[in-house]
């Protein structure tokens, strides 16, 4: 699952993209984000399908997306990211854990549709992360974000062995909290 992401590096996304972008280091669902469509534009991150204006998702499965209704007609968009945020549970508690790749924009697959906004696509962690969550975003390589946005199902995982992963603080449990130290390492 992804439920926050970071992006951050104004920088990379003024020089790729040409937008203007205020940082964020806690991201939650129904905030504004960016995604490329192939263009880039803000849209709020919370998918309902076509039929059910209330439904609200953030994430849908890669593996069911083609066979689920709720999915049915809905487009294709890229979420840019310097990383996200997933929770270990442990007995009661939660702790969170910051995953990124080295000075990389990360990229995720996501749909959208053009009554509401966005959702992450997500698929089965890769044995580098599977240890905090069971579930991640679907990593795209730059070059793949015009096969994906363009329809194409089948991607293959180039990305994954490269995801680094640490813990942080548990004040990103609040999406109040939105500043860099979010990001150090706990």
């Amino acid at each position: 699952m992804c439920g926050r992401f970071v992006l951050s590096d104004k920088k990379v996304i003024k020089d790729k993209f040409n937008v203007e972008l205020a940082p964020s280091y806690n991201i939650a669902p129904s905030q504004d984000v960016l995604v490329i469509k192939p263009d880039p534009v803000f849209m709020k991150w919370s998918y309902s399908p076509k039929w059910k204006d209330d439904m609200n998702l953030i994430n849908c499965r890669h593996e069911t997306l083609l066979e689920k209704p709720s999915f049915k007609g809905s487009l294709r968009c890229v979420f840019l990211a310097n990383g996200w945020y997933e929770w270990q549970r442990q007995n009661n508690s939660k702790t969170p854990f910051f995953h990124y790749i080295e000075n990389e924009l990360l990229y995720f697959a996501g749909i959208y549709n053009l009554n509401s906004g966005c959702a992450v696509v997500t698929c089965q962690s890769s044995e580098t992360v599977s240890h905090v969550h069971h579930r991640q975003p679907l990593l795209l390589d730059e070059s793949q974000t015009t096969e994906w946005i363009e329809g194409k199902h089948e991607i293959e995982r180039k990305k994954d062995d490269q995801v680094q992963v640490y813990e942080v603080s548990k004040n990103v449990n609040s999406p109040r909290n939105n500043s860099p130290e979010l990001l150090e390492k706990s």
